[in-house]
């Protein structure tokens, strides 16, 4: 399934086990964060200027300290490297992209 669109209901099942399996652990998923929105603008300025020096764009799960909540850390990577701007690894790191909006 990696790589590929899936269908709706797939995705509405994936979504609805995580909350499950969260509530099982204990954790109050009203008080959660369950997705993380980015304006498609923004996010796509971004994919534009980047990619074009990474093969693969990571998602990490990160915490952000000052919102108190958990986030998404969309990093582009290089050959299993983080990217640069340069060829073959020289250059500046690219910065990761962390402007999301955690909901609920």
């Amino acid at each position: 399934m990696a790589g590929q669109q899936i269908p709706v209901n797939s995705a509405d099942d994936m979504k609805a086990e995580y909350i499950n399996f969260m509530t099982n652990l204990g954790v109050n998923m009203n008080e959660q964060t369950q997705s993380v929105s980015f304006t498609g603008s923004t996010v796509m300025d971004y994919l534009n200027e980047t990619m074009r020096v990474a093969d693969e764009l990571r998602v990490f799960m990160g915490f952000d300290p000052q919102t108190g909540r958990s986030s998404v850390i969309l990093w582009p990577y290089q050959n299993g490297q983080p990217a640069t701007s340069g060829d073959g690894g020289e250059g500046e790191m690219i910065e990761p992209f962390d402007a999301g909006t955690g909901n609920p």
